[in-house]
């Protein structure tokens, strides 16, 4: 007899993220456990006003440095996505996975793909660009038919 295959899946936006796991065809997503960016202080970002910094002197046409942009939402995305990530590597070691899908909104699954590494990294299976978060985990398995039987 084979073993079923046991894949993760995550589904994240900016704001949350479902850890779902599939056992097997016919199995569809039992979830495993939600997070939510509230329940992290370092992902709340308060937004400040500053200035540039100014090098030089009177009279002089100076340099104007400015410290790198980023914008409060990039911030608390990846503030976010590294406690996705962190929280991804607990269910994969417990669960013991053979595959991982993520499906994220576009920029937190960019976020979240930079993050893996390692065994996680060489587990994704697909990816895909869709927020999920607010699907019902009975309505979850039509939207992976192209990606894989549930």
């Amino acid at each position: 007899m084979v073993k079923p295959i046991r894949t993760l899946v995550v589904l994240a936006d900016d704001g949350m993220a479902r850890f779902m796991l599939n056992t097997g065809i016919g199995k569809g997503l039992e979830e495993l456990r939600r997070i939510s960016a509230e329940a992290f202080s370092d992902t709340q970002i308060e937004v400040e006003d500053n200035r540039g910094r100014q090098t030089g002197g009177p009279g002089d046409m100076g340099r104007h440095a400015f410290d790198p942009h980023e914008t409060a939402d990039e911030a608390g995305r990846a503030r976010f996505a590294d406690h996705v990530v962190a929280e991804l590597e607990r269910e994969w070691r417990r669960q013991k996975a053979d595959r991982l899908i993520l499906a994220a909104a576009p920029k937190m699954l960019g976020a979240l793909r930079t993050r893996l590494k390692g065994d996680l990294a060489n587990a994704l299976y697909r990816d895909l660009a869709k927020d999920l978060t607010k699907v019902p985990p009975r309505d979850l398995p039509a939207h992976f038919a192209d990606i894989m039987p549930m």
